[in-house]
């Protein structure tokens, strides 16, 4: 979903305030001016059994039939495991090709 740079600034300063360190923070979250979601190509993806953005989202129904038809729809994982990134693995974020 699209996200705004000043929306994205605002999630960086909110976890500089909880005391995480930027090198940590930009390891989850892209610095402003950088996020794929500021394309409005971008989805952060859950279920149901899920209740927050984790990797447990690769143990379920949802993320097994991502991988195997997002392509068809038009989306992939964006930052997969094992694959060197600035950005952690995030099973949760797909993004449209």
């Amino acid at each position: 979903a699209f996200r705004s740079v000043e929306y994205q600034a605002n999630i960086i300063l909110r976890k500089m305030e909880n005391n995480l360190k930027l090198s940590d923070i930009l390891r989850f979250s892209a610095a402003p001016g950088y996020s794929e979601h500021h394309t409005g190509c971008a989805l952060d993806l859950t279920t149901t059994d899920i209740d927050d953005l984790c990797e447990n989202f690769d143990q379920t129904i949802a993320f097994e039939w991502l991988q195997q038809h997002g392509i068809n729809y038009g989306f992939s994982l964006s930052y997969p495991k094992n694959i060197t990134h600035k950005i952690a693995y995030e099973p949760w974020h797909w993004a449209c090709l």
